[in-house]
C-alpha cells in the first residue's frame, strides 16, 4: 500500500509533563487507523498535532506524501475533523451547518447546495436538513458533524472519540455506518478511541498507546493474538496473566480448552464461579497446581454452553484446563 502520512519523532511536552514521547508510525492511503489507549496516554494530543491544532516540540515532523506540513495551519492541511462534542452551531439548521465550511471556500450557491445534499445523502439524513441540532438525536448530530467534514472533500478524516457520547445501540450502528462510508469513499482515516472493541472491529491498523509512548502497532489480529507487552495483552480484550518460573504467561479465555482427561499441557482446576453469556459460559477457575500464580486469583475460561451442559459443569467441579502452547505469549 502507498504511504500517505508519516508521523516522525513526534514529541510534545507541557512544562515538565511529557504528553508524547518520540512517536513514529505511518498511515497508508485508504487505511483506517485507530489510536487506542487509556485516558491521558497522549492519543488526542497526537491527533490535534496531526490536525495542526497543537504545535509539537522542535524536531517533530508530520509528513504528507513526503512533504513536511508541520508548520502549516489547519486550514492548509485539507483534513476533515469530527470532534467528540460534535461542535455543531446551535443556531444553524443541519443543512447550514454542513454548508458553513463550504461558504468559506467561496463556492457558488449551486455548488454548495450540491455538496450539502450529497453529504446528507451519504449519512442518510436528507429528511432532517431543516432541523436545528436541538431537534436531532445524538446519533443524528454525530452524522451531521461527519457530513460537514466529508462535504469539504478532505484528503484525510480525523475522528476524536466520535462515538463515546452515544448509547450502546446507536454506537454499534454508527460504528458500522462510519466504516462502510470510509470504505465506500476510500478516505484515509485516523480515529482516536479508548474502546478496544471499537478499534478491533473498525481498524485496518491499531496504534496502541500508553504513557505518551507507542506500545505496539499492527492489525487488530496481530495486537490481539500477539501482544508485544503485558500492557497490550491486558488492555485489549480479556486475558489471563500467569506467573511461572520467573516469567509471565498470557492466554485468552477462549484459547483454554476444558478436557475430560489430563494432558501434558493441562492443569487441574476447580470451578469457583460461572457466568452465563448466551452461546458460552465464562468459568472462573481456581488453579490447584501451585507452580502457577494467576494475577487476578482465578483463571477465566470461555466454554461453549453445549460443553458445559455435556460435562455437567457446576460450582466446585474439578476440571482439566489445557493451555495450548501455540496460544501462549511469554514475557520475561
Amino acid at each position: 500500500m502507498e504511504e500517505l502520512l508519516y508521523i516522525q519523532n513526534v514529541t510534545k511536552t507541557f512544562g515538565k509533563f511529557v504528553a508524547l514521547d518520540h512517536v513514529n508510525f505511518s498511515v497508508n492511503k485508504k487505511e483506517f487507523v485507530c489510536l487506542l489507549g487509556p485516558s491521558g496516554c497522549g492519543k488526542t494530543t497526537l491527533l490535534r498535532i496531526i490536525a495542526g491544532l497543537e504545535e509539537p516540540n522542535v524536531g517533530s515532523k508530520i509528513l504528507l506524501e513526503g512533504k513536511d506540513i508541520t508548520p502549516l495551519p489547519p486550514s492548509k492541511r485539507n483534513f476533515g475533523i469530527v470532534f467528540q462534542s460534535y461542535a455543531l452551531f446551535p443556531n444553524l439548521t443541519a443543512y447550514h451547518n454542513i454548508a458553513y465550511g463550504l461558504k468559506n471556500k467561496k463556492l457558488s450557491k449551486k455548488a454548495i447546495d450540491e455538496k450539502v445534499r450529497e453529504a446528507l445523502s451519504l449519512v442518510h439524513l436528507e429528511h432532517v436538513k431543516d432541523r436545528y441540532p436541538a431537534q436531532l438525536s445524538g446519533g443524528q448530530q454525530q452524522r451531521i458533524a461527519l457530513a460537514r467534514a466529508l462535504a469539504l472533500s478532505p484528503t484525510f478524516l480525523l475522528l476524536d472519540e466520535p462515538l463515546s457520547a452515544l448509547d450502546a445501540k446507536v454506537r454499534l450502528k454508527l460504528r458500522i455506518e462510519i466504516r462502510k462510508l470510509q470504505e465506500k469513499l476510500g478516505i484515509t482515516t485516523i480515529m482516536v478511541t479508548h474502546d478496544q472493541e471499537e478499534a478491533l472491529t473498525m481498524a485496518d491498523k491499531i496504534v496502541v498507546m500508553n504513557n505518551a509512548k507507542m506500545e505496539q502497532i499492527g492489525t487488530p489480529q496481530e495486537v490481539y493474538e500477539h501482544p508485544k507487552t503485558p500492557f497490550v495483552a491486558d488492555f485489549i480484550g480479556t486475558v489471563n496473566m500467569l506467573g511461572q518460573e520467573g516469567s509471565t504467561i498470557a492466554i485468552r479465555p477462549e484459547h483454554i480448552h476444558i478436557m475430560d482427561t489430563q494432558t501434558k499441557n493441562s492443569i487441574k482446576t476447580k470451578v469457583k464461579a460461572l457466568e452465563f453469556r448466551g452461546a458460552f459460559y465464562r468459568l472462573f477457575l481456581e488453579i490447584m497446581d501451585q507452580s502457577y500464580q494467576v494475577s487476578d486469583g482465578l483463571l477465566a475460561v470461555d466454554v461453549p454452553a453445549s460443553i458445559v451442559k455435556k460435562l455437567d459443569i457446576d460450582k466446585e467441579s474439578v476440571l482439566n484446563a489445557e493451555l495450548p502452547q501455540n496460544h501462549l505469549v511469554t514475557y520475561a
